[in-house]
Order: C-alpha cells, then structure tokens, then sequence
C-alpha cells in the first residue's frame, strides 16, 4: 500500500468508533487514493468536512439515514466537493442498494402545478430509512414552466448542538412525468418524486433516490400547506382512498411528523 493510501485509510479510520478495519468494507482506500487522493486530503484539512467525514463513518451499517444527518448537519464547499467524488469514484458501496430498485408503474402523474408557498413534511410510509424528522420545511418559488425552485430547512440535534439545517435546488418535471429534484448543496444525488395526487394543500408522492441511472425506492411522502390535524376529514378520507389504491395501504400505515414548527 502507498503512503497516500495510507494517509487516506487513516483519514477513513481516525477518530470513528472502534472498529477492525477488515470488517469496514463499505470503502476501497486504494480506489480512493486513484480517483479523489485530492480531494479527501483537502477535505482532512477542513474542519467542518473532517467532523462530516467521521460522522458519516459512525453510522457503521446505517447507510441511508445517518449520512443523511450528517449530510444536512455539516456543509461546506469542501463536503460538497468531497461528496461528488466519492458518488462519482464507485469507491464508496452508498448502501441504496439495500433498497429494491424502483419503477413506477403505469398510471396518471400529477404535474407540479402552482407550489408557490411553504409546505411541510407530515407524513411518510416506507421504512425506517426514511429522513422523517420534524419541522421539516419546504419553501417553493419561481421558476418556470417546468420546474420551481426550493428552499429547505429542518433543525437537527447532534451531539447535545442543534443547528438549522437546509437546501437550496430545483424541482423540475421530466418528460417521463416524474419530477428530479436536485440540491445545489448535494452534488452527485438527486431524487424523483412521482406525484400521485395534489390538491389545494397536499402533496401526495412516492418517492426514490439515487446517485446514478438507478433510483432505489425510498418510500412515500406527504406534504401538507398545514398542519396535519387542521385538515377537514374529507381531505383525509381522500387521502386515504388515493394511499390505498395506488400503494395498498391505508393512512393508519402513514408515520406523521410535526409541523408547528418555528422554522
């Protein structure tokens, strides 16, 4: 092994929990060292990217979810550098694909339509790799015919320090009817919501991710304009009768989150 991919697995290992390194095969030092050797020697230079680095190692077989904390809860110019070789090296084993590979099937798609506003996460079903914090906002503006911007935020607390986290990036409908969303600050991962139904003040969608052609199902998503219990009960019958066609469950199924939020 070269020095560089010494320094390298180093920078993998250091100040993670105790681990034996044989069992770390989520990562190729070796592959890291060939295609982003810069770049992670930069990002071990970079307070912020360092303590994202370690996080993201410290999740040990949660693939989805804790990177994603820790994803929202370190930015920097560095991380996103960092984070577009390593999507791009094939170096990293990313863990999506501990989820099934994901093609909608056939059936009506609603169009973006007008979201200008705020929404907010309420609801999910999936799994308990789904990022189903609280206070999860969603403010959407301009754009054009095909696509709007968005502005994200969700406190997060780690290690006993809560930061307002967030991103900034596009929806845009494709073609195909599914919506991409890309975030600036995520280089190399992109969503595709796949909207099921829409009316006045909810978003209903199923949703997949991924950081190449394949898109792994991550779950289903409901926004709402407000919070969830101010909601008359025809909506939410019709909510139900929607979940229940398109995905055979009903909305006793659905995790919700909070949405009185300050944020």
């Amino acid at each position: 092994m070269s020095k560089l991919s010494r320094v390298l697995l180093a920078l993998f290992l250091t100040g993670s929990a105790p681990v034996n390194a044989a069992e770390r095969r989520d990562a190729d030092p070796i592959c890291l060292a060939r295609k982003c050797a810069k770049t992670m020697l930069r990002c071990g230079l970079d307070g912020e990217c360092r303590s994202w680095l370690k996080c993201v190692l410290d999740c040990q077989d949660d693939k989805i979810r804790c990177p994603s904390v820790c994803g929202f809860y370190y930015q920097s110019a560095q991380i996103n550098q960092t984070s577009l070789c390593i999507f791009k090296s094939d170096c990293v084993d990313l863990g999506f694909g501990q989820l099934p590979n994901y093609e909608h099937a056939d059936g009506a798609l609603v169009t973006l339509g007008d979201l200008e506003g705020t929404w907010w996460f309420s609801a999910s079903h999936g799994g308990t790799h789904i990022f189903d914090f609280d206070c999860q906002r969603f403010d959407f503006s301009g754009g054009g015919p095909d696509f709007v911007h968005v502005a994200y935020s969700v406190p997060l607390t780690f290690n006993g320090k809560t930061r307002m986290t967030g991103a900034s990036g596009i929806f845009r409908q494709l073609d195909s009817g599914a919506i991409e969303v890309i975030y600036d600050n995520f280089a190399g991962y992109h969503e595709k919501w796949y909207l099921v139904d829409k009316t006045e003040d909810t978003i209903l969608a199923h949703v997949c991710i991924g950081a190449d052609s394949i898109c792994y199902d991550y779950g289903t998503i409901l926004l709402t304009r407000k919070h969830l219990n101010s909601l008359d009960s025809r909506l939410k019958e019709h909510l139900n009768s929607v979940a229940r066609t398109q995905f055979g469950f009903g909305w006793e199924q659905f995790k919700q989150a909070r949405t009185n939020c300050a944020n």
